[in-house]
């Protein structure tokens, strides 16, 4: 299992660095092709929540076959993904 989460992970980190790397781009140097706005208005709504994944399966990695502490991450995983579901939470903590 841990080979498993270790692959997604590496594919996640990957797909988040090459949209970082796209959008940093995008306002250094003045690049952009046809699209290139649609792809970065969806990077900005999810990139929280691809951080969150990635977050998720590295620590799934590490715990994996320690039931109990894997079942308390996953909680504490969950908690703090449906609380970023309530605006006043997100609010008290990014910045304006």
């Amino acid at each position: 299992m841990k080979k498993l989460y270790s692959g997604l992970a590496s594919i996640l980190g990957f797909i988040i660095i090459l949209l970082y790397a796209l959008k940093n781009a995008t306002t250094l140097f003045d690049f952009s092709f046809e699209g290139m706005a649609d792809i970065l208005g969806y990077f900005n709504l999810v990139q929280q929540y691809l951080i969150y994944a990635l977050a998720g399966l590295v620590g799934l990695e590490l715990l994996a076959g320690k039931k109990l502490l894997s079942l308390i991450f996953i909680v504490l995983l969950a908690f703090v993904v449906i609380t970023t579901f309530f605006p006043e939470i997100a609010n008290s903590y990014l910045p304006s």
